[in-house]
C-alpha cells in the first residue's frame, strides 16, 4: 500500500484542524486561569489566530487550490512568532508557569515544521508521479 500526496494532504489538513479547534476550545481558560504576565497577550492571540488553522484544514481537506500554498505561508509566518513567544517565556518571572508556556509554545514549534517538512514531501517528484489514481 502506498501513501500518496493526497493522503499526506489529508493528514496534515487533520492536524491543523485539531490545533485550530483545540486552541479555540483553550481560549476560554485564558481569560480565568493563571497564566504568565509576558504571555497572556501572546497565549489570546495565539488561539485566535488558531481559527486560520481550522480554517485552512478544512480548506486543504477539501481540496481548495490555493490551500497547500497558504498553508505554507502560516506555517512559515507562525515559525517566528512561536519563537518570540517562548523567548517571552523564558524571561518571564514566574518560572512555574513560564515552564508551562515555554512546553506548550515548544511543542507547536515542533509541529509546525513536521507538517512543513510533511507538506514539502508531499510536494516533491517522487509523490507528483503517483496520481495515477487520482
Amino acid at each position: 500500500m502506498k501513501i500518496s500526496a493526497r493522503d499526506i494532504q489529508v493528514f496534515v489538513a487533520g492536524a491543523l484542524a485539531l490545533l485550530g479547534a483545540q486552541a479555540l476550545f483553550q481560549l476560554p481558560s485564558y481569560f480565568f486561569g493563571p497564566a504568565p504576565a509576558s504571555g497572556w497577550l501572546d497565549l489570546l492571540f495565539y488561539s485566535l489566530s488558531a481559527a486560520i488553522d481550522l480554517l485552512l484544514g478544512l480548506a486543504v481537506f477539501f481540496g481548495w487550490r490555493r490551500a497547500i500554498l497558504l498553508t505554507q505561508i502560516w506555517l512559515w509566518l507562525a515559525l517566528p512568532f512561536t519563537i518570540v513567544t517562548a523567548a517571552r517565556a523564558v524571561s518571564g518571572t514566574n518560572t512555574t508557569l513560564s515552564g508551562i508556556l515555554l512546553w506548550t509554545v515548544s511543542s507547536y514549534l515542533v509541529i509546525f515544521i513536521a507538517l512543513l517538512l510533511l507538506i514539502y514531501l508531499s510536494r516533491s517528484q517522487r509523490f507528483q508521479s503517483d496520481r495515477t489514481d487520482a
